[in-house]
């Protein structure tokens, strides 16, 4: 029984450092270890693989993981990725020092409860229990990479950080994930909390939430582009058309013509008289690219 504080902590470790490589954008242990060369540890490709598989029976030591910590951040700034709500060094160190000294792991962000398993853990003839931290791949699936970005920013006392993770749930088609945020979110005071809890599969309204939410990152958080492009694509695909829009201007600024003139196109054929313009001109300079690399 002594063995199972440090066994759990140690696991816990081990699933956020393959958690923040994987939103780093998955670099090669031979891409970790070029990162790594100029921190205080040189990250030996044998010795991470054996860490991230979990294969070691005692938590690496600190220098170890803040090489990987710094390596990580170098990977995804080389891709473009924002990995802040996952590299934040101090909160890395007290889920360390909780698995060398054998101590239960720091509490991270978890999705609250559905209906059943509060019913369940509040009923008087059973003992509450904890939940179970959810799985990397159960958060994969839910909110996507950058999805969980935005997860292990929020603070589920907030009504709107609550509904920004209900609206990328419904958005990528997990309704029942959806509502126990949005159940946080009506009980936070969201105006429109209870109409999506009501009609989940109110594409509509969450779309407009989720254009919403990328004007907020693009105008007001400079330098989180690729977030409000999240955002955007998620109303986009959902029929969304200033959002399409918005994301073709996105990538036309990031030197992406051909998926720009994707973007203006959809925009285009909902009438967006800007895009219309727009996508004609991205398919003429596209065209004439082309005919120039042709005749060369």
């Amino acid at each position: 029984m002594a063995e199972q504080p440090r066994d759990a902590t140690l696991c816990t470790l081990v699933d956020q450092l393959n958690e923040l490589v994987t939103l780093a954008g998955s670099p090669s242990l031979s891409d970790l270890r070029k990162f790594s060369r100029n921190s205080s540890r040189e990250l030996a490709e044998s010795t991470t693989h054996d860490i991230l598989a979990g294969k070691r029976k005692r938590a690496p030591e600190w220098p170890w993981v803040f090489s990987f910590i710094t390596a990580c951040r170098t990977a995804a700034e080389q891709t473009g990725l924002d990995i802040q709500p996952l590299s934040d060094v101090k909160a890395w160190h007290d889920l360390w020092r909780a698995a060398r000294a054998n101590h239960p792991a720091p509490a991270r962000p978890a999705p609250p409860a559905n209906d059943e398993q509060e019913q369940k853990e509040t009923s008087p003839s059973s003992s509450p229990a904890p939940s179970p931290a959810p799985s990397r791949e159960y958060l994969l699936r839910v909110f996507g990479r950058s999805g969980i970005r935005v997860l292990f920013a929020s603070d589920a006392r907030n009504a709107q950080d609550c509904m920004r993770l209900a609206v990328i749930a419904l958005l990528r088609d997990w309704p029942e994930d959806a509502r126990p945020w949005l159940r946080r979110a009506e009980e936070a005071g969201h105006p429109q909390a209870t109409e999506l809890l009501n009609r989940p599969n109110h594409r509509e309204l969450a779309a407009h939430l989720a254009y919403q939410y990328g004007q907020d990152f693009q105008q007001q958080r400079p330098g989180h582009l690729s977030m409000a492009m999240f955002f955007y694509r998620l109303a986009g695909d959902s029929g969304h058309t200033e959002a399409a829009y918005q994301l073709g201007c996105a990538h036309r600024s990031r030197g992406e013509p051909w998926v720009a003139a994707g973007w203006f196109r959809r925009a285009a054929l909902d009438g967006h008289p800007a895009a219309i313009a727009e996508f004609t001109g991205a398919a003429d300079e596209l065209t004439d690219s082309h005919t120039d690399r042709h005749n060369a």
